[in-house]
């Protein structure tokens, strides 16, 4: 079960302090993260090659139920994000669980 309040915080709290990467292609550029996050509103080929980077580089993967990054971070278009910072990403995995 998710925590989704929590775990929107804490992806508030990475973007302002600058410690996330948006979109797939970005992400797909370095060798792993220490969580990425997918909307379950992305296309299936963008799951698809998040799920298999996720698999292939042992970052771990949430899939965001109920809410959006878009609605998240009043960004436009966006379905997928690495977040850079250990601690944070601990969090977000905890609360994710």
């Amino acid at each position: 079960m998710q925590n989704l309040g929590k775990i929107t915080s804490y992806i508030g709290f990475a973007a302002r302090a600058n410690k996330i990467v948006y979109g797939i292609d970005r992400i797909l550029l370095k060798k792993r993260f220490p969580v990425v996050i997918l909307s379950e509103d992305a296309m299936d080929n963008t799951s698809k090659k998040i799920k298999s980077y996720s698999e292939r580089s042992g970052s771990p993967l949430i899939v965001l139920k109920d809410v959006t990054l878009q609605e998240i971070l009043k960004k436009n278009n966006c379905k997928v994000v690495g977040i850079t910072d250990e601690n944070l990403a601990k969090a977000i995995i905890e609360n994710a669980n």
